[in-house]
């Protein structure tokens, strides 16, 4: 009877293991690693050997996972991968950095920065379905214009607004989302009202990982996507937010043709259980996009979009301002009492940190409130010469000329198209091309049409004959996408079809001609420009560097352990006999959030004691992440020398 017994509990406790067991789908999938559950992004000094440590276990976690929902499953290293393994595999994970087949390079003349050109990992017609992880969609996308870029590297834990509707929550393996509300993002309220939006104090949202860096310090961090003309063309697809930084809508989740973002960091070691299931689905859902390729390339991830004239309408009201003001005078009590407390404890006989000294100095120089009209004048750029402070002009003019702006792949701003505005249709109504084909046919305005043709289109047609042919054949497989230069292009996969050949615009190419007058002046592509100077007295010198900002950019001189922000590290070196005396003094910065947070705008000087006997060279970099209230730009350095 007792043998009976245990046969018959043998007997279920197999059943159970094997209904515990999830049906493999006969899927080829390939896992690149290379990164570990130890931010190092911008972390000046982490434990080299652990990190090690931590990409072997991170590494054998997706190996064990992936087997247990694919039939074949193949890990290899970052610097092992090239884009060529992939056309043997059905699906490729990318979770560290491959070897470029081009590697990153800046194009200077006359020794000036003039435009970097982003390594290349992919072609441009590569069609295999790739899934990747976190960061990994900036760094082996960009050159080929996915839209999954780097908006900001400060994802958590949780996932909101889902499309639950979709694919990978419905299968092929079950899917339970546990839906709990949690306080909503400060980011996200914070860029709310720039859109007349208000957001709830709670939103529901779903925990994709058991631990994040919100709660864990030094935990990878996810990225977010910017959201704005995500959708725009045919072959792209949000499908969920997540708690970040950043504006409500930014993307955590989506799917650009072959290229599936999945914007959380953890490995499966750290997902949840609910999780599992659906980025096993999201494997499955990626694979049946073989073939496909990017139409719409996002060639300038910063490129505006009507969404930045939205936003312009607002930023000009009573309401932005006074809660700018509010916001401010909130800062300067926060800092007084902070420095209050401070000095109680050097008082007392404690020793000040650096840290705890830079906040004094900031105390010490509190941030004063613009009126409103310098207000407006920063929000307003170039139109407050011609509106001031009249909130209706502003509204009238945006309203009138929404339908007519663009924007353009080398800037960050919107720019009225007058030529548009001519002909009386939105340069997003397919009936502009055709009243464009028409001008040039009647020769009523050839150049007009022309231009207009050669703005909105990649055909360099030189005829309208051509022009109307490719128009009534492709009539119906228009569309037109903002986020992909502001272009009309046609839905269609045929790599062949004319009208979707992003070559014609040399975009990744030296036009030396057009180069030949370097400004040194920032700009996007290089937010922050350095000037240094030597104050001598002997052989005691002081190097002066003088540090300029993009106009609403700013740089972090100390970042929050609470922020997933990257703080500003400096290099001063010499050639010759030089050495330092003393600390850099750096400027005092101002509060960016209520966690401790300080970042740096305008103009900034810095300043370095130094002793030498003879004369030499000296050199000063900033290592910085430049970021405006939309997004982050990727972390650069910066290098000043002078002479002494």
């Amino acid at each position: 009877m007792k043998r009976h017994l245990s046969l018959l509990l043998l007997t279920f406790v197999v059943c159970l293991g094997a209904t515990a067991q999830v049906k493999k789908t006969n899927l080829k999938v390939l896992y690149v690693g290379g990164h570990s559950d130890i931010e190092t992004f911008g972390v000046a000094a982490y434990d080299t050997a652990a990190n090690e440590r931590s990409i072997v276990e991170r590494t054998a976690a997706w190996e064990k996972y992936l087997n247990e929902y694919f039939t074949t499953v193949k890990t290899v290293k970052g610097n092992d991968y090239n884009y060529k393994m992939s056309y043997d595999y059905d699906v490729t994970i990318i979770d560290g950095t491959p070897k470029p087949i081009e590697p990153r390079r800046n194009i200077t003349i006359n020794g000036n920065f003039t435009k970097n050109i982003d390594a290349r990992y992919f072609p441009d017609d590569f069609d295999r379905p790739v899934i990747t992880i976190a960061e990994t969609g900036e760094t082996v996308g960009r050159r080929i214009g996915t839209k999954n870029d780097w908006y900001c590297l400060c994802l958590d834990a949780h996932a909101y607004g889902m499309k639950k509707e979709h694919p990978i929550f419905k299968g092929p393996y079950k899917v339970k989302l546990t839906i709990t509300d949690r306080p909503t993002p400060e980011g996200a309220k914070e860029y709310a009202p720039l859109i007349g939006q208000t957001l709830p104090e709670t939103t529901p949202m779903w925990r994709v990982q058991k631990k994040g860096y919100m709660t864990n310090r030094y935990y990878k961090v996810g990225m977010v996507v910017r959201p704005w003309g995500y959708e725009d063309s045919p072959e792209a697809e949000w499908i969920s937010g997540g708690e970040s930084a950043k504006s409500y809508d930014a993307m955590t989740i989506g799917r650009h043709a072959n290229w599936f973002h999945w914007g959380f960091a953890a490995s499966p070691a750290d997902m949840t259980d609910e999780a599992k299931p659906v980025f096993a689905n999201a494997v499955v859902y990626i694979s049946k996009f073989a073939g496909q390729h990017i139409i719409a390339r996002k060639l300038n991830e910063g490129i505006s979009t009507r969404t930045r004239a939205t936003e312009m309408k607002y930023r000009v009201g009573r309401d932005v301002y006074n809660g700018f003001v509010d916001s401010m005078e909130k800062y300067n009590a926060q800092m007084k009492k902070m420095a209050d407390s401070l000095k109680n404890k050097e008082a007392a006989g404690e020793k000040l940190t650096d840290l705890d000294r830079q906040y004094l100095m900031m105390a010490e120089h509190p941030q004063p409130n613009p009126t409103y009209g310098q207000f407006i004048q920063q929000q307003a750029g170039e139109l407050f010469a011609q509106f001031g402070t009249d909130v209706a002009a502003y509204e009238k003019y945006f309203k009138e000329n929404t339908p007519y702006f663009y924007g353009t792949l080398d800037g960050y701003d919107l720019m009225l198209d007058e030529d548009a505005k001519s002909l009386g249709i939105a340069n997003n109504d397919k009936r502009f091309l055709d009243r464009a084909i028409s001008l040039w046919e009647k020769g009523e305005d050839v150049e007009k049409a022309r231009r207009l043709l050669h703005r909105y289109t990649l055909l360099r047609y030189d005829n309208p004959k051509e022009w109307r042919a490719w128009y009534k054949k492709y009539e119906k497989q228009l569309f037109f996408t903002e986020s992909g230069g502001w272009l009309w292009l046609v839905n269609s996969q045929d790599p062949t079809t004319p009208g979707n050949d992003y070559s014609v615009l040399k975009y990744n190419e030296a036009d030396v001609a057009a180069m030949t007058q370097v400004k040194e002046a920032t700009s996007i592509d290089n937010p922050v420009q350095l000037a240094a100077a030597i104050e001598s007295e002997g052989e005691e010198k002081t190097l002066v560097v003088k540090m300029k900002i993009h106009p609403g950019y700013h740089i972090y001189a100390v970042v929050s352990d609470k922020d997933p922000y990257i703080e500003n590290t400096y290099d001063i070196s010499f050639e010759g006999n030089g050495k330092l005396s003393g600390e850099l003094q750096k400027p005092a910065g101002r509060l960016l959030n209520s966690t401790g947070t300080v970042v740096f705008e305008g103009e900034q000087v810095f300043r370095q004691k130094f002793t030498a006997k003879d004369n030499g060279t000296v050199s000063f970099t900033i290592n910085f992440q430049a970021c405006d209230n939309h997004s982050c730009l990727q972390p650069m350095s910066k290098t000043v020398k002078t002479q002494y």
